[in-house]
């Protein structure tokens, strides 16, 4: 009751204004939820957990040679030891943070000038078009592990120089992706929308064509770090790059010339086929689950 002595009626108090999440973070989400999804993406954050904690926190020094070499498994080393002592699990979990590095850092390289190479010859068109595809198509017929090869022989050997070989191979076929989607996007009511209103190019492929572009984006990319980690892991087994480099193509580079089959140490030479091999297996099912969510073909 108020002053007067009237009755005064419940008012119900308005709900409360939920915050609406952005597109991106219901992708996650969506992803997450996942099952293929979440499994793909526990591998990768488990193998992630594993590079940091190898970089800054590794069991002993990935080259302390004070054991005693071809050691099996034990309490002590958990992966044996190699053929100078070194502990193996050492080096493995060492080893994964220059691989995931390389791995990454390729696909970051690949994603932006993929993307920008392929959006512009797929929305601008004309000489921008020809110019760009015809030095695509140029790279797309040279065979790339020949290439490879004779590029890491005369390039200085250190992981940057994988790195930018790998990144000059792979960036290719992604803007030849990128520029199909963008030929099909640019077509689209929303996109001749926001030209009819007069926005400038440059916010028409921030706004409308790379948001719709992330999903498959996403997919090569992830399908990028595992090719450079194989391929970075095959120029070490051929002794090509930086051999003293701790990582897992070194590790199967020692294995081989230092004869760790003749020993049967296979505990040596299993860890680095497995983490390239779960990785593979994280990008799989982390590319299905995308393709499922965002209803996108994979490309790969």
């Amino acid at each position: 009751m108020n002053e007067t002595g009237f009755a005064v009626p419940d008012v119900a108090s308005p709900p409360p204004v939920m915050k609406k999440r952005s597109p991106l973070l219901e992708f996650v989400i969506s992803v997450w939820r996942n099952s293929k999804g979440k499994v793909g993406a526990i591998i990768y954050l488990v193998m992630i957990a594993i590079a940091i904690y190898g970089r800054f926190f590794p069991p002993y020094s990935p080259t302390d040679v004070q054991f005693s070499a071809y050691a099996p498994p034990s309490y002590a080393h958990i992966l044996g030891t190699n053929y100078v002592g070194e502990d193996v699990f050492s080096q493995f979990v060492y080893g994964s943070s220059v691989s995931l590095m390389v791995g990454f850092t390729v696909a970051l390289a690949t994603m932006v000038i993929g993307t920008i190479a392929g959006i512009s010859a797929g929305f601008l068109g004309k000489l921008t078009d020809d110019v760009i595809m015809r030095v695509v198509d140029i790279l797309l017929v040279i065979p790339g592990f020949p290439l490879l090869v004779i590029l890491s022989a005369y390039l200085p050997p250190t992981i940057w120089s994988t790195i930018l070989i790998l990144s000059i191979l792979s960036w290719p076929f992604h803007a030849r992706v990128i520029r199909s989607q963008t030929l099909t996007i640019r077509r689209r009511s929303f996109v001749l929308s926001s030209k009819l209103s007069g926005l400038g190019n440059f916010r028409i492929i921030v706004r409308d064509l790379i948001p719709n572009m992330l999903p498959i984006i996403f997919i090569n990319s992830i399908f990028v770090v595992v090719g450079a980690i194989v391929a970075q892991a095959g120029l070490a087994f051929f002794g090509l790059g930086n051999i003293n480099s701790i990582n897992w193509g070194t590790m199967l580079y020692w294995f081989y010339n230092e004869d760790g089959i003749l020993f049967r140490a296979w505990w040596w030479l299993i860890p680095p086929g497995v983490g390239i091999m779960l990785l593979g297996i994280g990008a799989n099912l982390l590319s299905n689950a995308v393709s499922e969510v965002s209803g996108t073909k994979r490309q790969y």
